[in-house]
């Protein structure tokens, strides 16, 4: 290529023309005459040299070229997208504490009322029994001997 070039340098000087090397369809370089011209000169000849890939492994070598250019974009692309999640990320992570704070008191919140809608229900069931046993006292004193037998006969029967 170097000496094609060369000669077609030479060659342009030599006849005074204007030669443009074209690489798979590229200007790569442009030689014009070294000499000044005259008023109106007369329109000169260009001469166009198109070098095409003489076998499949110069097309191979493009390939691989625009494979690793392409190559070199994703990876820009790849670490500005990084960056910008680094960047991100600590507004990300404020605004998930901030949601989790939130989710925390409203936790707090429900478990308060669930825990006094619990002692009211207790308190309730304890004024019930109260009353059953200031109406019934043989019967509530029958019962708790009852449940009391046959709690034991249970928990004594599972020891042996």
């Amino acid at each position: 290529m170097r000496r094609a070039s060369r000669c077609m340098t030479q060659l342009a000087r030599s006849v005074s023309l204007t030669v443009t090397f074209l690489v798979y369809g590229e200007a790569i370089m442009t030689r014009a005459p070294r000499t000044k011209p005259k008023a109106d000169p007369p329109p000169e000849p260009v001469v166009e040299v198109v070098v095409e890939p003489a076998t499949p492994g110069h097309q191979a070598v493009d390939e691989l070229r625009r494979s690793v250019e392409a190559a070199r974009i994703a990876a820009e692309h790849a670490t500005a997208a990084v960056e910008l999640g680094r960047r991100a990320l600590p507004e990300v992570a404020d605004i998930a504490r901030t949601a989790l704070d939130d989710q925390v008191e409203q936790m707090k919140v429900r478990g308060q009322e669930a825990a006094e809608v619990a002692v009211d229900q207790m308190e309730l069931a304890r004024e019930l029994i109260i009353d059953q046993v200031k109406q019934r006292p043989i019967t509530s004193a029958l019962a708790a001997v009852g449940a009391g037998f046959m709690l034991g006969v249970l928990f004594y029967g599972r020891r042996r």
